[in-house]
């Protein structure tokens, strides 16, 4: 069961990946369709008033957050990954300590990697603040993964002692 369980958790963090893999991929345009579609999706439900809007209104609107909607998605999709990489390694038996440390290390590299692919899809750029926004939410991921292990063990162990 645990073997099952390490091959699951390794195949989440490749997969994981690879949904990173392909969103950096995209070229500038397509990245900025793909978030200003979603952006226009949540608006027009919940932004009461957004859809009496002229074009050029609604166009503004979306761009005032599209940024912050950008980077927030850099932060948790490496938050996620964190949290995967830390819960795979401790399935390896590596102390939580230990698992916290090197997911974090795995989530930096690949956050570098990932910008150094961008490089090269036209119109996008590798930026050292995403590497660093990108890295801490590794870093986010892998730290609520001991935080939920920890709360964790700690419920198991006073409800042993019958408190």
């Amino acid at each position: 069961m645990k073997t099952l369980l390490r091959i699951v958790l390794w195949a989440a963090v490749i997969g994981w990946m690879a949904l990173i893999f392909s969103f950096s991929m995209e070229t500038a345009a397509e990245s900025a369709e793909t978030s200003g579609g979603l952006i226009r999706y949540f608006m027009e439900r919940y932004l009461n008033g957004f859809t009496e809007l002229t074009a050029d209104e609604q166009f503004m609107k979306i761009e005032s957050v599209s940024n912050f909607v950008r980077k927030s998605a850099h932060f948790a999709v490496f938050a996620v990954l964190g949290l995967l990489t830390c819960a795979a390694l401790r399935s390896c038996d590596l102390s939580s300590k230990h698992a916290f440390i090197l997911a974090s290390v795995i989530g930096a590299l690949y956050a570098v990697s990932d910008e150094i692919h961008q490089t090269f899809v036209p119109g996008r750029a590798g930026m050292v603040r995403d590497v660093l926004l990108d890295t801490c939410g590794v870093l986010t991921g892998a730290a609520a993964l001991r935080l939920i292990l920890f709360v964790s063990g700690k419920l198991k162990k006073n409800k042993s002692h019958g408190r």
